[in-house]
């Protein structure tokens, strides 16, 4: 293989990386204002370094992350709970992510509305977990919430 060719298959790749990489940025920016701009109190606390992934505080106690994973052109977003420490993190859902910005092959990532939409559902078992111990006078933690959301993700 030639230099010439190398430096346009390396043109290639770096310009597909790029494109993937803008448009999780426009994924993080659209999730981030669909958040702060919504009228809706979610309890949700913003520490933010979309490089890596969004991190959002849950009432106070545990963190929730939002991250793009599998390595280098990794498509996969991650939706994880953990302790308000980052410890003890768990899987809670994962969407794909295009790189003509795509989620789950339908929703723009530059449609706030319809980012956060799907961001909510992602963690409705978060909420319906927390609920329902709230309801009921049980304590909840951190393994009953994965799972839980882990068993709903799955059906």
């Amino acid at each position: 293989m030639t230099i010439w060719e190398i430096s346009e298959k390396a043109d290639y790749i770096a310009g597909r990386h790029h494109l993937l990489q803008e448009e999780w940025r426009s994924y993080c920016n659209a999730l981030v204002q669909g958040i702060t701009l919504s009228k809706a109190r979610l309890h949700h606390a913003i520490g933010c370094a979309p490089e890596q992934q969004l991190s959002f505080e849950l009432f106070g106690h545990f963190t929730v992350t939002v991250s793009l994973t599998g390595g280098f052109n990794g498509h996969t977003i991650e939706y994880a709970i953990a302790n308000k420490d980052g410890s003890d993190k768990r899987l809670i859902a994962k969407a794909q992510l295009t790189s003509d910005g795509k989620v789950d092959g339908v929703i723009s990532t530059h449609d706030r509305e319809k980012v956060l939409e799907h961001y909510l559902e992602k963690i409705a078992t978060v909420y319906d977990s927390l609920y329902a111990a709230m309801e009921n006078d049980t304590p909840i933690n951190l393994s009953l919430l994965a799972s839980s959301a882990h068993a709903s993700a799955l059906a």
